[in-house]
């Protein structure tokens, strides 16, 4: 009876904090979005930033991700960081619901014109440095990897992909860059290997990020990707990190 009880006030416990979870996530969501209207950029992008790496970052994102990505972008475009509004209007077309699509394409299409724009204007450059590293399960074979930097590819990786797969970072790209913010694109192809035990599923991962180089300074970036766990019997799914050095 004992033991039942702790398991009942575990239970308990676990519910009350998945709760409490879900109300912030309510009270970031909100705050942002009331934020964004009112043109009150640093703190609705520190509250939409925040609810997007709570909720939005695994395998079942919130329902309302889409439109906390879409005025995240809205807000980091009028602040003057249209790359961070490029990643973050891209996330927003790969979410549900669909039925605007055409309207977000056009706000692609802006920022990345005013990425280009800006980046005009720099005159410094700085060398940059990319390396990868794949730790998705075993139960996948890395296919492909592309990476673009400001919409053009720089690294194409398909039959030798798989050599990436590992615990050390492997260099793929090294090559001068203009200072500024800049959009860095990475499509990834998991395949399912053959005779594995565990549940696997074709992937086809995009993911894109902003980051900052300066002149005269080395810029490295670390890409890791990995694998959120599966639900309820489903495959892990494979995603991505980009960490900046």
């Amino acid at each position: 009876m004992i033991a039942r009880r702790g398991v009942i006030a575990l239970t308990a416990a676990l519910a009350l904090g998945a709760c409490a979870s879900q109300k912030d996530l309510n009270i970031l969501f909100k705050r942002g979005i009331k934020e964004a209207k009112r043109d009150d950029f640093a703190p609705a992008m520190k509250d939409l930033e925040q609810f997007a790496a709570d909720a939005c970052a695994g395998a079942r994102p919130d329902r309302r991700c889409r439109e906390a990505y879409l005025a995240l972008g809205h807000c980091r475009e009028s602040a003057g960081l249209p790359a961070s509004a490029w990643a973050a209007f891209d996330r927003a077309l790969a979410l549900p619901p669909h039925d605007k699509d055409e309207a977000v394409k056009r706000d692609l299409d802006r920022a990345e014109a005013e990425v280009t724009d800006k980046l005009k204007q720099q005159a410094d450059h700085g060398p940059v440095l990319i390396r990868y590293r794949d730790e998705v399960p075993e139960e996948y074979t890395l296919r492909s990897v592309t990476v673009s930097i400001d919409f053009q590819p720089v690294v194409t990786r398909d039959k030798n992909a798989a050599e990436l797969h590992g615990q050390d970072f492997l260099q793929i790209y090294a090559g001068p860059l203009t200072a500024g913010q800049h959009v860095l694109v990475l499509d990834a192809v998991h395949a399912c290997k053959t005779g594995q035990d565990a549940p696997c599923a074709r992937s086809e991962l995009h993911r894109a990020w902003a980051f900052d180089s300066e002149g005269h300074a080395p810029t490295t970036i670390e890409l890791r990707g990995y694998a959120d766990p599966g639900q309820d019997g489903k495959p892990a799914q494979p995603t991505a990190s980009l960490t900046k050095r």
